[in-house]
């Protein structure tokens, strides 16, 4: 263990120069070529013949093989040193940083890297019971730093021993052909080392392996070694023996390092697997892989085979961790849901064969509120995982499958792609089914959970991001982008969309409403474009998705009852309708009457509104399924999403805009701020008409801050604020009579009732 006292006195000046010498050394080292351009080569053309010509050929080769040998040993040696070195370097740096924050604090770091507080002196914090818990923590927050410091660097020394000990190797007489290399081989077989230990690694040890994945899960190299030094199949019997070992219940500890070494795993497997990165694991590791996830995984020496788990069903919570290449998780994606679709209930089968007790298992399930265990089928693992991997998710949907044999091995190529059609299907062989622990009848339909997981890969696939990416951009969409919003929205807004999302006990895909309320509002210039006049000229975030105007109604009407959703769309309306608006204001040139551009721009985002308000009415005072508290929570929570949603569409028009004077930037501040506090949802109000009351405030949100907007283009366009005055309630009513028109808009409309409009 590397003391405080030595990271923080340590010069690494020598270590830095040891390794300088030894890249030099191999930088300019010419013994391989002059040994066989000067001696071997011209004894081999002298023509000398026999006993001693054989024998000397046998000995200059060895001799050129030991000198090849010892550049390779050289090579790893400076290698080592210097990994060693940066290592140290930036443990130390680590060690300082937290001692000037500590020292920042007031906080007080002894000579043996303790941290103590100062006592009070004010006699008002020496009776304040909470000063001395603040300062504890405080103190204990500092030690958790200088901790980690001095973990780095003891990771370092004990990787960088381990290194030179096996690039030097045990033989006085030969030099290493084949040394380990690096710091980061070597912490990669230490890892696995330990992973190879299952249930019987220590606690101890189980922290180690937790660091070690955690510290390098970014860096190809450790990565490449760590799962590259495997055979696939080893590896998910290592890792589901030790994640059902131990009493996780009764050693916080333990469980806590299994998710920790959970999630190591699944980031560092990503790392490994990105063919964008050098080096990487070759192709047939993940070809290995595919046929292991197709069989059964016996734990332990003895058990019954039938009811060991399945690879796939190890590998699925650490396919929830990391950002997956398309030429890894793809092929994973296409076998494990052609496999499903052969079988839906092979992955129950096996909880069940076993009578029970997966729910000790941390490679997969994930418990509900009740403690029952759900997630047997590695449907929702691989799901989750394109959800993470908007690249593969797109192409999953999209792309000609590839047709897989049981054995995980390519069948064929090419064909129609069906995944998105056999996904949504509502029958009694739903791939999406999901048994639970404690068993119980299942019908053979879609479960809550899986169903969810659906969701996050369509919101990945159809807007470029992460589900759970809070804060990225939206890129702009693909034509495959694109085609998984159009196909998405034509199910799902289609004739059976109350019943699909909405029927109360019966809507199998409910749990999509989030994830659709997302893909409406990544789209949303396309969503009014269907609602808008063909002539309508709006900004879209890339390509065109050629919405349908009716499936896009009964779409937004439905998802208006559900808080979540209600709260995606109704943002990014206020944030698109505002840009929009301020596209036509910004370029005057492109229109020949600029009052009836800006009025034709404004339509289609109150007739979004009126839609999203007559689904959360009926949700609120007629079905009464969903209160005001549960909306304005999730209102509250959009500003980043409504955020994200200007910089997809006012962003790019700003920046191309002919601005006079500094952009207004508090102008998107007011937007943003503006948009939970006007889209409230009030039943508490003092009328006889509360559901009136409701709509009527939806009315104001919908309108928000477009007057402020316009106003405000007059800074940045050079435009007479007289005329903007004028403009901005003429825009108001625009709106007001759009989201009348939304507002009446039949629930179950069809193309019919449009026909006849």
């Amino acid at each position: 263990m590397v003391t405080y006292t030595q990271l923080q006195s340590v010069d690494l000046a020598s270590l830095n120069a040891a390794a300088g010498d030894f890249e030099k050394m191999v930088r300019t080292w010419d013994l391989s070529t002059k040994i066989q351009n000067e001696v071997i080569g011209p004894v081999q053309q002298s023509g000398w013949t026999g006993p001693s010509s054989e024998s000397a050929a046998t000995a200059l080769t060895q001799a050129r093989d030991q000198i090849r040998a010892a550049f390779e040993e050289a090579s790893a040696i400076a290698r080592t040193l210097r990994d060693a070195h940066d290592e140290f370097a930036a443990a130390k740096k680590d060690l300082q940083v937290a001692v000037q924050h500590a020292t920042e604090q007031g906080l007080t770091v002894a000579a043996d890297g303790s941290v103590h507080w100062p006592p009070a002196t004010d006699p008002a914090d020496k009776h304040d019971l909470d000063y001395a818990e603040t300062q504890r923590a405080s103190a204990q927050a500092a030690a958790q730093e200088i901790g980690k410091a001095l973990d780095r660097a003891t990771e370092a020394d004990s990787a960088a021993a381990l290194a030179l000990s096996m690039d030097t190797g045990n033989d006085t007489k030969s030099f290493n052909s084949t040394p380990l290399g690096s710091v980061a081989d070597a912490e990669a077989k230490q890892a696995a080392q330990i992973l190879s230990l299952g249930s019987s690694a220590g606690d101890d040890q189980l922290a180690q392996l937790k660091a070690l994945l955690q510290h390098h899960s970014g860096d190809p190299r450790f990565a490449t070694a760590f799962y590259g030094g495997q055979d696939p199949g080893t590896f998910l019997a290592s890792y589901g023996a030790l994640a059902q070992s131990g009493d996780f219940a009764g050693s916080p500890l333990r469980k806590d390092a299994v998710k920790g070494i959970q999630e190591g795993l699944g980031l560092t497997l990503a790392t490994a697997t990105s063919t964008g990165q050098q080096p990487h694991l070759p192709p047939d590791w993940g070809d290995r892989l595919r046929r292991a996830g197709s069989r059964h995984i016996q734990l332990a020496p003895g058990t019954d085979y039938d009811s060991s788990p399945y690879g796939y069903q190890i590998l699925g919570n650490v396919l929830k961790h990391g950002t997956y290449d398309a030429a890894f998780l793809k092929p994973i994606a296409e076998h494990v849901t052609q496999l499903t679709q052969e079988n839906p209930a092979r992955w129950d089968a096996v909880a069940m064969k076993g009578g029970a007790p997966f729910q000790d298992f941390w490679f997969t399930g994930t418990p509900d509120e009740k403690g029952n265990y759900h997630g047997f089928n590695p449907m929702g693992s691989v799901l989750n995982a394109l959800g993470h991997s908007p690249d593969a998710a797109t192409k999953f949907f999209t792309d000609p499958p590839t047709t897989y044999w049981p054995d995980g091995s390519v069948k064929s190529t090419g064909g129609t792609n069906l995944y998105f059609k056999l996904l949504t299907d509502t029958g009694e062989r739903s791939p999406l089914r999901d048994v639970s622990y404690p068993l119980g009848p299942n019908n053979g339909k879609a479960g809550p959970l899986q169903v969810e997981a659906l969701g996050h890969a369509l919101e990945a696939a159809a807007t470029g991001r992460a589900y759970d990416d809070e804060t990225g951009p939206l890129p702009p969409h693909t034509k495959e982008m694109a085609q998984v919003m159009r196909t998405t929205v034509g199910v799902f807004g289609g004739e059976n969309a109350s019943a699909l999302l909405y029927d109360k006990d019966k809507a199998l895909f409910g749990e999509l409403q989030g994830s659709l309320g997302k893909m409406a509002g990544a789209y949303m210039g396309d969503v009014q474009k269907a609602l808008a006049s063909d002539s309508t000229v709006l900004p879209i975030n890339g390509q065109i998705a050629r919405l349908d105007k009716i499936d896009v109604q009964r779409l937004l009407v439905t998802l208006g009852h559900n808080p979540e959703a209600y709260a995606a769309v109704a943002a990014a309306q206020q944030a698109y309708t505002t840009a929009a608006i301020n596209d036509v204001l910004l370029h005057p040139a492109d229109h020949g009457d600029l009052t009836a551009a800006a009025l034709t721009s404004a339509q289609p985002g109150g007739t979004v509104a009126g839609l999203l308000s007559k689904g959360m009415v009926d949700e609120v005072f007629t079905q009464g399924r969903n209160n005001d508290e549960e909306f304005n929570s999730a209102v509250k929570t959009t500003r980043e999403w409504a955020g994200t949603i200007w910089g997809a569409t006012a962003g790019q028009i700003v920046d191309r805009a002919p601005v006079v004077g500094p952009v207004a930037n508090d102008m998107v501040d007011k937007i943003m701020d503006g948009i939970a506090e006007s889209y409230e949802v009030n039943t508490e109000a003092q009328t006889t008409n509360k559901a009136q009351a409701a709509h009527n405030q939806a009315l104001e949100g919908a309108q928000g801050s477009v007057q402020d907007a316009i106003r405000d283009a007059a800074t940045r366009t050079g435009l007479e604020r007289k005329y903007l005055n004028d403009l901005a309630p003429a825009v108001e009513h625009e709106i007001g009579g759009a989201f009348a028109n939304g507002n009446s808009i039949p629930w179950q409309v069809t193309h019919e009732d449009d026909k006849k409009k």
